[in-house]
């Protein structure tokens, strides 16, 4: 998949505010772990912390269930945090390399904010990369509750994308019985074929018949302890701001 030009950072931007009202986020992060028969002469590398053998699917995906970037093929025993860290896409954002567009206020008027990517608490907090607050500081703060909401809400993008994918190709909901390179040429050709087969109808075809997302054989990344810079905490706390201000926030919110 080409790398996204600035112009298309920016619509995928504007989409994720209109439908998700979330300003300036250019894409939900997940990974899942795919299931595969152990392969020969494998050793534990592919051995997770579920105990089963795995290849891990890294994927950004836009507003509308589309994949923007994919990273397919680290070893199931790699730590979650380090998959991403080594990763084409995190390299490319922690290098600015990534043609994300510059800084832009999340209201008229307001201090300019930088464009990010948001994921679960299997992902460091980053300058360019939210997640959601701890359970002990959302404790009795509702404007981290309503961070945490928007974050969540918004990142139904991706697990929906996973849901779609695993709905269409049933090859998701068992162990692949072939080598890894096969099983990463495999899950390619999916999420390509996925992209190309997007519409609008496809919402009302696939997720109502989603009820858990995902299937048992899409092992969601384990949760990684925080590891973060002061800049980032600051600018999760801006959007954080921004969310339950008068402009940000959303009409059911505090109800």
């Amino acid at each position: 998949m080409p790398k996204p030009t600035k112009e298309k950072w920016k619509q995928i931007a504007k989409t994720y505010s209109d439908k998700w009202q979330f300003p300036n986020c250019v894409g939900s992060l997940d990974g899942k772990h795919v299931m595969l028969f152990c392969p020969n002469n494998a050793g534990t590398s592919f051995y997770n912390y579920k105990g089963r053998h795995s290849v891990v699917l890294l994927a950004l995906v836009d507003a509308n269930y589309k994949f923007i970037a994919v990273d397919v093929g680290a070893f199931g025993r790699n730590s979650d945090g380090g998959v991403f860290a080594e990763s084409k896409l995190g390299t490319s954002l922690a290098t600015n390399t990534a043609n994300i567009p510059a800084d832009t206020p999340l209201e008229n008027g307001g201090e300019p904010m930088p464009h990010v990517i948001i994921g679960d608490q299997a992902f460091p907090l980053k300058p360019y990369l939210m997640r959601p607050y701890s359970k002990e500081a959302v404790s009795n703060n509702t404007n981290k509750k309503n961070f945490n909401y928007r974050l969540s809400r918004a990142r139904r993008t991706v697990e929906n994308a996973f849901g779609i994918l695993s709905a269409r190709w049933r090859i998701f909901h068992t162990d692949i019985e072939v080598q890894p390179e096969i099983v990463d040429n495999i899950i390619l050709c999916c999420c390509c074929l996925h992209n190309m087969l997007r519409n609008d109808e496809d919402d009302n075809i696939f997720l109502q018949d989603l009820p858990n997302g995902v299937p048992d054989n899409f092992i969601a990344f384990e949760g990684i302890r925080n590891n973060s810079t002061r800049a980032a905490f600051v600018i999760r706390d801006k959007f954080c701001d921004y969310f339950s201000s008068e402009n940000g926030s959303l009409p059911w919110e505090n109800q």
